[in-house]
């Protein structure tokens, strides 16, 4: 059940906590006070995409709170685990914030997590249902969503097959149209791509050869100046044969003048051995530098053979990739685009046959589904018409209409609801025949049966009544404390008659203060409750006889209890 929840600076709330009781909880408020902002809060915290537009005038930050101890714990937390979000022994805690500027935030147990997360165990919490739906009643595109609810989740497992394999198909389709094309097209993609093919082939790339034939064309470019500077190197370092000016010789002289002296002191010891370091280490610097002076060699024709293969390196970059790799990449794929289209025929034959064997696999569960949909059919008929009794519409019967169409990701079922509202009347379409107030309880009979099949914790009617009154308010009043006692129900109603049967009875008031609107609610007790009744059977002047009607329907409600 839904336990507490805490809504900071969303809409006219400025800052408000609500305990919900277990059974049936019941919000009512004069029009216009804000009733529904509850139930906007939860279907933001649980399902609806972040909207700077909820945050409170002149705040920063809107933060919702929600804490549950749902019946089905163990199933949320497996979900939680494989989500890698560490579970809670006892409840489930979900949090959200939305800012005006910054990331907006969603938490399950005070970890960070998505909002896709947050749906997937939303639908073992809560199922909010609001005056928008009684509308998806009088389209019948929907009705197959709706029939579909009532199925089992190992039916709508079959359902989601029937869905991926229509998916499989719609690929293999979109594969053989593009494989359809003339013969003249075939033949002009043939050759774009055998001109492309040949010229990255002809070029013998190799990945690693760009970066070898630059560095190579720096040397041949720069050989003047670098035969210059390392000759001059072998000049300074080993001088000639016949004086000893070189800087080796120099210092060979310096190490020989410390070689008398070094056994006088560790000192002059560990001079001596530092310059005879450095000398080895520049007489084999030297002879190093000698050798590659001496193989230095100018090619003219070595360096225009270079340049001519880095510009060829840089056509093929300019039309098939900054890299050679990624040049030698696009070879790859234009030679099995190549290959495809070479083998199209072939290609289309597989690809038809496999379409096939799919068609066959998709019509047989598609039909197995079929049949599932045509017996819960017959099930919810009969169900709806129970409830119908509880909900004063005894003389009215609902039935599924079936018939076939094209094949579909929901499958091969085109259904629609049909009814009649008087004994003898054909069967005729709800937006030809149903009030508002006859939608509002059909919608309230499919939502008590769907409830039984999910056993979802908390049922949240968002003033599901409309357009109901008399004799009928008081089979909604009780119908509701009947799905209460099943599991907790979260009424906003302007019926009495509905408020008199709470559990626990809320009071939403909305307040001017300092030039700022604020909606708050508030629990009432018994003696708050009756005023309220009084209120809302007599409108804005709260009389005796409204006061002592209210008492009677609180002792009548307990009677029914």
């Amino acid at each position: 059940m839904l336990v507490d929840l805490k809504v900071k600076n969303f809409v006219l709330i400025d800052e408000l906590e609500i305990n919900f009781d277990q059974g049936l909880n019941v919000i009512t408020g004069e029009t216009g006070a804000g009733k529904s902002i509850i139930i906007g809060a939860l279907d933001m915290l649980l399902v609806s995409r972040a909207s700077t537009d909820v945050i409170r005038q002149g705040q920063e930050v809107t933060y919702i709170e929600a804490a549950y101890q749902p019946a089905q714990l163990k199933t949320i937390n497996q979900l939680l685990v494989e989500a890698g979000i560490e579970p809670d022994s006892d409840l489930v805690l979900l949090s959200r914030e939305i800012k005006q500027n910054g990331p907006n935030r969603c938490r399950i147990n005070g970890q960070l997590a998505t909002l896709n997360m947050v749906k997937s165990i939303s639908k073992y919490l809560i199922d909010i249902h609001g005056q928008h739906e009684h509308q998806l009643l009088l389209n019948p595109a929907e009705h197959l969503h709706l029939l579909d609810d009532f199925l089992s989740e190992d039916k709508k497992n079959l359902k989601d097959e029937v869905k991926a394999l229509y998916q499989d198909i719609k690929d293999l389709e979109d594969q053989l149209k593009n494989l359809q094309i003339d013969e003249g097209e075939k033949a002009r993609q043939l050759d774009m791509l055998d001109f492309q093919i040949n010229e990255i082939k002809a070029a013998s790339l190799k990945e690693d050869e760009q970066k070898k034939l630059m560095e190579e064309y720096k040397i041949l470019s720069n050989m003047e100046e670098i035969y210059s500077v390392t000759g001059q190197l072998v000049s300074e370092l080993n001088g000639d044969d016949y004086e000893q000016n070189s800087l080796v010789d120099k210092l060979g002289i310096l190490m020989g003048n410390l070689e008398s002296v070094k056994d006088f002191s560790a000192d002059l010891n560990n001079f001596h051995q530092a310059i005879s370091d450095v000398f080895y280490q520049l007489q084999e610097l030297s002879f190093d530098i000698e050798n590659y002076h001496q193989q230095l060699e100018y090619n003219e024709a070595r360096l225009q053979e270079i340049e001519k293969r880095l510009d060829t390196i840089h056509s093929l970059q300019r039309k098939y990739g900054k890299t050679i790799a990624e040049i030698l990449a696009y070879l790859d794929k234009i030679e099995n685009k190549r290959q495809l289209l070479q083998d199209r025929e072939d290609l289309i034959i597989k690809l038809k046959k496999q379409k096939k064997e799919l068609l066959l696999k998709y019509n047989k569960k598609a039909e197995n589904l079929s049949r599932i949909r045509k017996k819960q059919a017959a099930r919810l008929e009969a169900q709806i018409k129970k409830e119908f009794v509880d909900l004063a519409l005894e003389d009215t019967v609902l039935k599924v209409d079936f018939s076939r169409k094209e094949i579909s990701e929901n499958g091969i079922d085109r259904i629609e609801f049909l009814i009649s509202t008087n004994p003898g009347e054909d069967l005729k379409q709800l937006s030809r025949v149903v009030s508002g107030g006859e939608l509002s309880r059909i919608m309230l009979a499919l939502k008590t049966i769907i409830a039984d099949i999910d056993k979802v914790d908390t049922l949240i009617f968002d003033e599901a009544d409309s357009g109901v009154g008399g004799k009928t308010a008081q089979k909604m009043a009780e119908k509701m404390f009947h799905i209460a006692q099943k599991r907790q129900t979260i009424c906003i109603t302007h019926l009495p008659q509905i408020a008199s049967m709470a559990d626990a009875h809320f009071l939403i008031k909305k307040e001017t203060k300092n030039d700022s609107t604020y909606t708050d609610i508030k629990k009432l007790d018994e003696q708050q409750r009756k005023f309220e009744l009084a209120r809302m059977l007599g409108g804005a002047q709260t009389t005796e006889t409204a006061l002592q009607h209210a008492r009677e329907m609180l002792m009548l409600a307990q009677e029914r209890k």
